[in-house]
């Protein structure tokens, strides 16, 4: 399965719910994908859904009543589970057991140190 990107249409976007996020402002918004294709329609891509939630941000730099800004605070819109493989919404007890680099044989023995103690060259 390839994972959801921003030109993703409703049809194809994998899970049940869309998370839209934004990063100055505190509104989140979880909409449920039927609803979304039922208002919308089944071909709306998640990059024009984006445009859709966003415009309503005072940070939107595509808002008319806004005085353009070269160094100034841009919407921070964004859909969640962008490049995710995973549903958003498995429970940890059955996504599996994860391999972690190292392991046991990496672990130091009790009371033991690192390696050697650094020197310090020159001075008193």
């Amino acid at each position: 399965m390839e994972p959801p990107n921003e030109d993703t249409s409703l049809i194809d976007f994998p899970w049940v719910v869309v998370r839209f996020r934004f990063h100055f402002c505190p509104r989140t918004k979880d909409a449920r994908l039927a609803g979304l294709a039922w208002l919308y329609g089944e071909q709306a891509t998640l990059k024009w859904l984006l445009a859709e939630f966003r415009k309503p941000c005072a940070w939107n730099p595509a808002n008319l009543d806004r005085k353009p800004q070269k160094y100034g605070r841009k919407c921070g819109a964004y859909l969640l589970d962008t490049g995710r493989t995973s549903p958003p919404d498995l429970p940890p007890s059955m996504s599996g057991l994860t391999l972690i680099e190292g392991g046991k044989d990496d672990q130091l023995a009790a009371g033991s140190t690192p390696g050697p103690k650094r020197r310090r060259i020159g001075g008193s």
